[in-house]
């Protein structure tokens, strides 16, 4: 998947107006994914995303840190802080890069991702709302 049709997805299904909101969400969203993985995982995700977004992942702090859903929304709005997005509407932006996220991987990829997230998080690679075959 290239750079500009991982953002198109997002920007559609978070309902974004301008690419640089877009841009911003993703980046907020793709670094509170980095650091709830480890290194091994976020390399391995790293590995499937367009070159430039590949590279949020991997300088996250790779803590694993285990969020469940609400913790992993809450750093994603703390992530947008100071930014032109709305923090209070981080849970749709996280609905709609994990969506992108999930139709760049493989599905064996997508699978390993999940198995490193607490049960509360893996919904958000789940439903995806975006067609992995047109992409």
């Amino acid at each position: 998947m290239q750079e500009n049709e991982f953002y198109g997805l997002v920007q559609q299904a978070g309902h974004l107006d301008t690419m640089d909101r877009t841009q911003v969400v993703t980046e907020a969203v793709l670094e509170t994914l980095g650091e709830t993985l480890t290194g091994g995982e976020a390399e391995d995700v790293a590995t499937q995303l367009p070159t430039d977004l590949a590279g949020i992942v991997q300088d996250a702090d790779h803590d694993g840190a285990g969020y469940d859903r609400e913790a992993f929304v809450d750093r994603v709005a703390e992530h947008l802080q100071g930014t032109d997005a709305e923090p209070d509407d981080a849970e749709r932006y996280a609905d709609a890069v994990t969506d992108a996220v999930a139709a760049a991987l493989t599905d064996g990829e997508l699978e390993n991702l999940k198995s490193q997230l607490s049960g509360d998080l893996q919904p958000l690679f789940e439903d995806v709302t975006v067609d992995r075959e047109n992409v």
